[in-house]
């Protein structure tokens, strides 16, 4: 199924933890973001990716991210949204979709693999997939890429 389609009966959350209608991401590019508070790269990544995000979405919104956490618990993610995180997205880790997201892109832990059905693991963590509004890969390498700043923006945007 497309997760786009999943998306819309999910219930995605703000990083104040308010509930926002998948609806909000029509028109945007959406990211999902692969990452967890307890792993190192990943804690050195996200203020890269705030700044991107908050750079890119300067003076009108075109992107959007979507935390998808392989944290160990709730309060664990929540805590990771409100060091370090922008102000995009989440998916409860209570949510269904997040191993469904591990499993379509292939994203994930090594340790969670399993537990999440990952056949085939395509990235670790820190992972940033860029999307289509149909929910097909723009790019899978989105990490290294918004390392470059802003201009990965218009990169992506033109294979949309």
């Amino acid at each position: 199924q497309d997760p786009m389609d999943l998306l819309a009966s999910a219930p995605l959350v703000n990083a104040a933890g308010a509930p926002v209608a998948a609806s909000s991401l029509k028109g945007l590019l959406v990211a999902f973001y692969f990452s967890a508070h307890w792993c190192p790269p990943c804690r050195e990544f996200t203020p890269v990716l705030k700044d991107f995000y908050e750079a890119v979405n300067e003076p009108e919104k075109k992107f959007e991210v979507v935390f998808v956490s392989s944290d160990n618990d709730e309060a664990a993610r929540l805590k990771y949204m409100k060091e370090a995180h922008g102000e995009w997205l989440s998916l409860p880790i209570e949510s269904p979709l997040r191993d469904e997201l591990k499993r379509k892109y292939g994203c994930c832990a090594g340790k969670e693999q399993a537990s999440a059905g990952v056949v085939e693991r395509r990235e670790g963590i820190p992972a940033l997939v860029i999307v289509r509004p149909d929910g097909s890969e723009v790019s899978i390498k989105g990490t290294e890429e918004a390392l470059g700043g802003p201009p990965a923006l218009k990169r992506w945007l033109a294979k949309v």
